[in-house]
Parts: structure tokens; sequence; C-alpha cells
């Protein structure tokens, strides 16, 4: 039953150890959580497993990048880089 359920608004401790991964898991996991989506809806719509959504979204290292983009165009979002004003 994919959908019936209501997102978990819990927020669990990180995979890993690098800042910029975490961040961008946390941003992920919560644009997902706000727009009311399971993990494994969402997972299944990037074409990943619902474990590799789950470390993309607590910031673990060694997820392939097209796996990341394919999760962050399932949730209606698009990468970008843009310079860091601070560097």
């Amino acid at each position: 039953m994919t959908g019936t359920s209501t997102p978990r608004k819990k927020i669990g401790k990180p995979a890993g150890d690098i800042p910029t991964l975490i961040n961008l898991g946390e941003q992920l996991g919560q644009f997902r959580r706000d727009s009311g989506r399971l993990q494994q809806d969402v997972a299944t719509a990037a074409g990943v497993s619902r474990s590799t959504l789950h470390t993309i979204e607590h910031g673990g290292a060694g997820v392939r990048w097209e796996k990341v983009a394919a999760v962050a165009h399932a949730l209606g979002l698009q990468m970008v880089f843009k310079e860091d004003p601070a560097r």
C-alpha cells in the first residue's frame, strides 16, 4: 500500500561526516517530508533503493552522483551549483 502512510517528521543522525553531504541530504529529506512523500515512493520514482535514499538523506558518502540527481529530479528539484561568496 504505497503512499497511504504519512511521512515521519523524525530526522536521524548523519550517516557520514562531510558537512556538505549532510546539508544536502537534510535539504532533500526535508523537502520530501514537507511534500508528504514517503521514502519508498520517492526511491521508486528515482529508480533507487529505499536504502540508497536513506543514505543520501543522512549524508552518507559513496552514493553515485547520478542517483542523487535522480532523487532530486523525482522530487521536482534541479541541482544547481553556485559560487561560494565566502571563498
